[in-house]
């Protein structure tokens, strides 16, 4: 804020007060590393938490890894992923859900199952044409097809009385043989959260 005043000849002068430098330092804030298992005071409502998400993604990985079509094969079956359809009021990647169960089967399962990596299709494709074409040097590369799908679905209910809300998630994923769509597993993860607080932040 400027204001008029008088230097000490009484000359007019611009006087500037101190409320301008508490406006360029009233915006400051704080950032802060906390563990993703913990649960933020600031994470209030009915919505998935990344608490939530590691916590259905580990279980989920470890009940996959030890059914026997994988404990029990002589040679690491193949998986690939589909899309998990996301039929929930969360505006969320479903498939994320998927990728991260594969992480920590690749991380945990000790070589026990492999995955192709469909989103590099694109590339493997457009290597092997520069190979053929003598662009590049090597022998084409073999897409490796996949013995099982890893497939899923979110799906939620959603209530709201007054000023409390409620939420319920049932996330559920299946392996599905490639050759002929028979379910070899299943497992699911439900959740119920309630909400009396005025904002909700979902």
């Amino acid at each position: 804020m400027l204001v008029l005043g008088l230097n000490r000849r009484g000359r007019p002068c611009l006087a500037v007060l101190l409320g301008a430098a508490l406006v360029a330092t009233g915006c400051t804030g704080s950032t802060k590393r906390i563990d993703p298992d913990r649960l933020s005071d600031k994470e209030v409502g009915t919505g998935l938490t990344s608490q939530d998400f590691r916590s259905v993604c580990q279980r989920m990985a470890r009940s996959l890894t030890a059914i026997q079509e994988i404990q029990n094969a002589n040679s690491p079956p193949t998986v690939a992923i589909e899309p998990v359809v996301n039929r929930s009021s969360e505006l969320i990647d479903g498939t994320e859900f998927a990728r991260k169960i594969r992480t920590e089967m690749i991380k945990h399962a000790e070589g026990r199952v492999q995955f192709v990596d469909r989103e590099l299709t694109k590339a493997v494709e457009e290597e092997n044409r520069a190979k053929r074409r003598g662009k590049v040097t090597g022998d084409d590369a073999v897409r490796e097809g996949a013995d099982y799908f890893l497939t899923g679905r979110i799906f939620s209910i959603d209530n709201t009385t007054g000023k409390t809300a409620t939420g319920y998630f049932r996330l559920s994923f299946r392996l599905t043989k490639a050759n002929s769509s028979v379910i070899v597993w299943e497992d699911d993860y439900e959740l119920k959260k309630e909400s009396t607080t005025g904002h909700m932040y979902r």
